[in-house]
């Protein structure tokens, strides 16, 4: 019973940071409201008896992603005030959108039974690393190599280093219209 009720202030949270998220004016402030959404993702995660995805969620959303965005957003000088119309058709496509998720995610735990399975296997660091990283050549998989899930894992952060190197320099860009002192 403790955990659903859990369960249910953890979503509520998550969809309200999700809805400030969308209204945010304000980069920071919707950087913001993206970190609270991650960490009561992360605490359904931990809900469900899955720590390890907790614990990541937490590391790699809540904290390195988010850090990104907001030096991202700093470099690039966006949180500087500008006016930003309220609502356009794009907010209320995605206001709509909103809504008709909420109302399969109504739907859906309403037709689903959210009793706890402490019968079930809970996986251990150690074995998800062990799949994750796994570099045996095995015939049927991605170039040979166990899962592949590891160059998954390299190519995602190539990419946010390129990410990042690009933002830097788009701010480091001398602006065209403005002579130099």
């Amino acid at each position: 019973m403790f955990a659903t009720i859990c369960f249910f202030v953890f979503a509520a949270i998550c969809a309200i940071s999700a809805f400030a998220l969308l209204v945010s004016k304000h980069p920071i402030n919707g950087a913001m409201a993206l970190v609270l959404n991650m960490l009561s993702l992360a605490g359904i995660y931990a809900l469900v008896h899955s720590t390890f995805l907790g614990v990541l969620q937490i590391l790699v959303y809540a904290g390195a992603v988010m850090m990104l965005i907001v030096f991202v957003i700093m470099v690039l000088n966006g949180a500087k005030d500008t006016k930003l119309p309220r609502m356009d058709k794009l907010g209320a496509c995605s206001v709509l959108a909103v809504i008709a998720g909420a109302l399969l995610l109504i739907g859906a735990i309403y037709n689903v039974d959210l009793q706890e399975n402490v019968s079930s296997i809970n996986g251990s660091v150690a074995a998800v690393s062990e799949h994750l990283f796994d570099t045996s050549s095995r015939s049927g998989t991605l170039m040979g190599v166990g899962g592949g899930y590891f160059i998954l894992f390299e190519l995602t952060g190539f990419i946010l280093l390129s990410a990042m190197v690009s933002a830097v320099l788009l701010a480091k860009r001398k602006n065209p219209g403005k002579d130099e002192h």
